[in-house]
């Protein structure tokens, strides 16, 4: 993920930062972030690129985000066409615990909402 505000790159590689064999020296502009082995949905190909998916990338930007760029985040997601509600559920339900994870459920609960009043329509009421 590219981070606008410092420039810099942030890549998820799975592993252990305490485990020796996995430390690796990123390039300069690129943060490396090791995390716990991803689940087969947490993960696409994009371009021949392994990368997260949309739905796990909303959930790790999360952490450093403030709910209105996270709200952002998903109105961007929600207006590309690439923005799946239950994908985020669950990799909500599979995640380590964090901080952030409120921030994600509130956001999410909120699109819930919105998505279902624009699939609804204003006219569609009784």
């Amino acid at each position: 993920m590219y981070d606008e505000r410092t420039e810099l790159i942030h890549v998820s590689i799975p592993g252990s930062s305490h485990d020796p064999r996995d430390r690796r020296e990123p390039p300069p502009g690129v943060v490396f972030h090791y995390v716990p082995e991803f689940h087969p949905d947490d993960v696409t190909v994009h371009r021949g690129i392994p990368v997260t998916s949309v739905a796990r990338t909303l959930v790790d930007c999360a952490e450093d985000a403030t709910p209105d760029e996270l709200r952002g985040m998903f109105a961007r997601a929600y207006e590309q066409g690439i923005l799946d509600l239950d994908a985020v559920d669950a990799c909500l339900q599979r995640i380590e615990w964090r901080p952030s994870l409120p921030l994600v459920r509130r956001v999410l609960e909120e699109f819930r909402g919105l998505v279902e009043a624009i699939e609804e329509g204003p006219g569609s009421g009784c």
